[in-house]
């Protein structure tokens, strides 16, 4: 058994080892650079030959100096059991002796030719992060298994050396904590630097890294509890399918033009913005919000109006509109009806074409042949593409009846080049007015209308009972947020609006995204290759979404999809966590509660004031109390109000009071400020070191939406958690009451 002492001088030694690598690589970094920028501007005999040569020289020398500030995280140190037994110590005659490890290689973000630096992508990466030390990965001549001697975690900042820790060890073991003590500290982080989402590929998790590098499901649905990392996962996958150094063929791998990340908010796209460069991916990566995308896809513009989440906001519930109505507007049920409606219609415009007359008014000398309308009637509209792309579909039957008219129309020989290009113009247009008899264009909008409002068809189309209210929602006027994704799908079936162009979709905060909509996103890959990272218990819009991810096996298929469950809550502490957990018990008692991770922090407070100015007052106070806290003087703080009429009453004080350095945050804008204001329902995704709930009082009333409003504001806060009201404490904290801080004011 060795002794503390020989501890220490064990970790002398690789302190000593470490520098001495560290300058070596760093050396080598800036030899290559060097080496490359003097190769640059790149020469070759054709220019566009030399534009690629530079392309990829100053991709190289990019990737080279991001690695500047940390080279690598991480070295293991281990055996290949195809030359050494995995119960055996190695033979005498290896190099250096039985005790120095057969492969010693470092693990980062970039991969460094020559120095034994490997990218986290790359498949002997799995040893990293698997819980077993016997194992292996998969390389490009097989399957290689291994015996793990040694797992030190380096942390390298500013191309310094900072710390070195052995999270597994089988000369001297570790302690059976080191793991948990880096994660520990890699999760604890407080202030500005944090004011963005972070890397995390020196502290992936077991699970975790299985579902980032899992290629074999093509449908992966992470159900992640808040804070569980979703996000993460999500973004780290996409570096990882992009990565050259993993096992993905070429011709399956998505490439950064196509490849979609989809999030819930323009500020959640900020907040995240970082991590792709950061994880090398240097090239552009589609990353929208979803209702931009949607409406993205829309053929013309079209007003939605969010009254519906106006008056769920409002009244804590539903009261002007029927749920099961809105709800069945993104159910499959009605994807089926809208698809019927239009193979009906192509059905129709198909018998109503053959009995176009044979002359065209407006032009003259000229008749159809019966067989030209049939054949290409048919050619167009035959089984295989009935129902789709009809509007589309339309011109094409324009264009092929006008050439058939121009080509047999007198004197088209003598005329000239204008009088010939006036002739088309006038052919096709008279054309286009004798098709509309029978085929005229179909407008989206009007035809979801119609549909509507007509129940007895729409239940023969959808093939199952339709709600009620369903017609009465038909004679609103303009179109609600639940309506957008029936409208866009009708659409896309008429107008064939979304390009397959996408090998790999990431769908984050995907609970609030409705069956109908998810449908439109499949109609965007090429592959259905998708990564969906959601939270059931955090879905607010009882009228969108999905109720459980089974919604979903008609979308991707039964057999392609694939649930995951993250469960472990690695952004709060415990305290925290286990508060939030007696929230998420009064609206919801199957989905399986977050596991705080182990990590220590202050009991959530409760502050009670008597009106709204003293609690405005106090909230300021606590602002800087917050910072006063041990281990969090840099902290960053959300205050979180319920809806804008609370948001407005705060600024305004804030206003009068001369107070200027709150920020606001909101669907559109992130912020890096130290002090940030928001509407609950617009950080979604995002997190806080210390977070302030303000005026979670009777207006807060006991409905489900004001449950998981709450909950979705207390899961945002990492490390402090503070609650303030004035009046009459919301029902809601009375349920969840904890041993917290109380504090009365007045």
């Amino acid at each position: 058994m060795l002794q503390p002492e020989d501890d220490r001088r064990y970790l002398k030694l690789a302190y000593r080892e470490e520098s001495e690598k560290l300058a070596d690589v760093i050396r080598h970094i800036e030899e290559k650079r060097l080496s490359l920028e003097g190769q640059m501007p790149a020469k070759a005999a054709h220019q566009e030959a030399a534009n690629k040569i530079q392309e990829v020289l100053q991709a190289n020398a990019d990737s080279l100096y991001s690695a500047l500030d940390q080279p690598y995280f991480g070295r293991l140190d281990y055996f290949r059991k195809d030359r050494a037994d995995a119960d055996a110590e190695p033979p005498d005659d290896e190099p250096n002796g039985a005790r120095s490890p057969l492969q010693t290689i470092y693990l980062g973000i970039v991969h460094i030719p020559g120095k034994d630096v490997f990218s986290w992508t790359s498949p002997v990466g799995k040893l990293w992060y698997t819980q077993s030390y016997e194992d292996g990965y998969t390389a490009p001549r097989g399957y290689i298994p291994t015996r793990v001697d040694l797992k030190r975690y380096i942390r390298i900042r500013d191309s310094k050396l900072e710390s070195l820790n052995d999270t597994f060890r089988r000369q001297l073991p570790a302690p059976s904590t080191a793991g948990q003590d880096v994660l520990k500290e890699a999760v604890s982080g407080v202030g500005r630097d944090d004011g963005h989402l972070q890397v995390i590929v020196e502290t992936i998790e077991p699970d975790q890294y299985e579902n980032i590098a899992n290629v074999s499901d093509k449908a992966l649905i992470v159900q992640g509890a808040a804070g569980s990392g979703k996000s993460e996962i999500g973004l780290h996958r996409i570096a990882y399918l992009l990565s050259p150094f993993n096992e993905i063929s070429e011709s399956e791998r998505p490439t950064p033009s196509t490849t979609l990340f989809v999030g819930p908010s323009q500020a959640f796209i900020e907040y995240a913005a970082d991590i792709l460069p950061t994880l090398g991916v240097q090239e552009h990566v589609d990353q929208v919000r979803f209702s931009d995308w949607l409406i993205g896809c829309l053929s013309k513009r079209t007003t939605v109006r969010p009254k519906i989440w106006k008056n769920l906001l409002a009244e804590g519930e539903m009261t002007l509109y029927d749920e099961g109505a809105e709800t069945f507007k993104g159910s499959l049920a009605m994807a089926d009806a809208i698809g019927r409606h239009v193979a009906e219609t192509a059905v129709a415009i198909r018998k109503r074409c053959l009995r176009l007359p044979l002359e065209i008014p407006g032009v003259d000398s000229v008749r159809v042949s019966k067989d030209l309308i049939r054949s290409t009637v048919n050619a167009l509209l035959r089984s295989s593409a009935r129902g789709q792309r009809l509007n589309r579909l339309r011109e094409n039957f324009i264009d092929r009846v006008a050439r058939s008219v121009q080509s047999t129309a007198p004197g088209r020989l003598q005329a000239d080049r204008r009088e010939r290009e006036r002739r088309r113009t006038e052919t096709r247009a008279a054309v286009a007015s004798w098709c509309s008899r029978a085929w005229k264009h179909l407008d989206f909008k009007d035809e979801y209308a119609a549909l509507l409002s007509n129940s007895e068809r729409m239940a023969r189309l959808a093939g199952t009972d339709v709600p009620a209210e369903l017609a009465k929602s038909a004679a609103r006027r303009g179109f609600d947020d639940a309506d957008l994704g029936a409208l866009a799908y009708l659409d896309h079936l008429l107008n064939d609006t979304i390009a397959r162009r996408y090998r790999h979709v990431v769908v984050d905060e995907a609970q609030d995204i409705s069956p109908i909509e998810f449908k439109l996103i499949a109609a965007s890959s090429t592959n259905n290759w998708f990564t969906v990272l959601g939270d059931t218990a955090q879905r607010l819009t009882p009228y969108r979404g999905v109720r459980g991810w089974r919604d979903l096996e008609r979308v991707f298929g039964r057999s392609e999809i694939e649930v995951q469950r993250a469960r472990r809550s690695y952004r709060s502490t415990r305290q925290i966590t286990e508060f939030n957990n007696r929230i998420l018990r009064t609206f919801d008692k199957n989905i399986p509660a977050p596991i705080p991770f182990d990590r220590e922090g202050h009991r959530v407070e409760y502050s009670r004031y008597r009106n709204i100015t003293e609690m405005s007052e106090g909230v300021i106070e606590d602002i800087e109390r917050v910072r006063s806290l041990e281990g969090l003087e840099d902290a960053v703080v959300a205050i979180l109000v319920r809806d804008r009429a609370n948001l407005n009453r705060f600024r305004k004080f804030c206003g009068e009071r001369g107070i200027g350095d709150i920020d606001l945050v909101d669907q559109m804008r992130h912020s890096d400020s130290r002090t940030v204001l928001a509407r609950i329902s617009d950080v979604k995704g995002l997190e806080y070191d210390g977070v302030i709930v303000m005026g979670v009082n009777e207006s807060f009333t006991d409905t489900l939406f004001n449950k998981k409003l709450l909950y979705l504001a207390t899961t945002r806060a990492k490390h402090y958690l503070g609650i303030h009201w004035s009046g009459q404490q919301s029902p809601i904290l009375k349920a969840v009451s904890d041993r917290g801080i109380s504090r009365y004011r007045g």
